[in-house]
């Protein structure tokens, strides 16, 4: 039985080229009926719908590959935002990715930083300097299903040097792990932000602090 299970599971590989070509069709899709711009917040404002776009398909993927997860696995129990780290790090990362997070980083058991050292979404594609900053995060009161925090205050805030292509793999893997901790604590208000660092490594942070507290900092 377990040798008939190993043979049903999806290769990461194959996961890995169907996610990314959903990404690739959906960026070319819009490349090709895009009509010219007036100005850079016009820009902005485009690609921002199209990560939204990417992000509402990664979103379903992340619920449903997580039910998959909790029905076949069996082994999440609690919703405490260590629990949820530990699931997304261990048991997500691996169903995604093809292994474990590679380190973590908490504070207080409500601020999670994971890092992945060799990001193989990103692997081959190069740190681009650009001004027109759109960021791969979103914030959301996870019972709320549809529902994001403004982008704009986040575009005020946050300031990377990604590429277009960058910035849309990473807001399709906060979709992932958004539809993940979506089900795993439906009444938490949880931020999730992604970015490369200047080591190459890719964090994603699971804030799962209060509004008022981020606002305090």
């Amino acid at each position: 039985m377990q040798r008939m299970n190993q043979h049903l599971l999806v290769s990461e590989g194959v996961v890995s080229t169907l996610n990314m070509e959903i990404i690739s069709y959906i960026l070319g899709r819009h490349a090709q009926s895009k009509e010219p711009l007036l100005g850079c917040i016009a820009e902005r404002d485009t690609e921002l719908h199209v990560l939204k776009e990417i992000e509402s398909i990664s979103l379903l993927v992340g619920l449903r590959l997580t039910e998959r997860l909790l029905y076949r696995e069996a082994t999440f129990s609690e919703s405490t935002p260590m629990d949820i780290a530990r699931f997304v790090g261990q048991s997500l990362w691996k169903a995604v990715f093809g292994k474990r997070v590679d380190r973590v980083r908490h504070m207080d058991k409500v601020y999670f930083c994971l890092i992945d050292n060799n990001f193989r979404w990103l692997q081959g594609h190069v740190r681009v300097e650009d001004e027109r900053f759109v960021p791969a995060s979103c914030s959301f009161p996870s019972h709320i299903p549809g529902s994001t925090a403004s982008d704009t205050t986040a575009l005020q805030k946050l300031r990377t040097c990604s590429s277009p292509l960058e910035r849309a793999v990473l807001r399709y893997a906060t979709g992932i792990l958004r539809g993940a901790i979506h089900l795993l604590c439906r009444n938490e208000h949880v931020k999730i932000h992604a970015n490369r660092n200047e080591k190459n490594e890719v964090e994603f942070v699971l804030d799962f602090r209060a509004p008022f507290e981020q606002l305090s900092i």
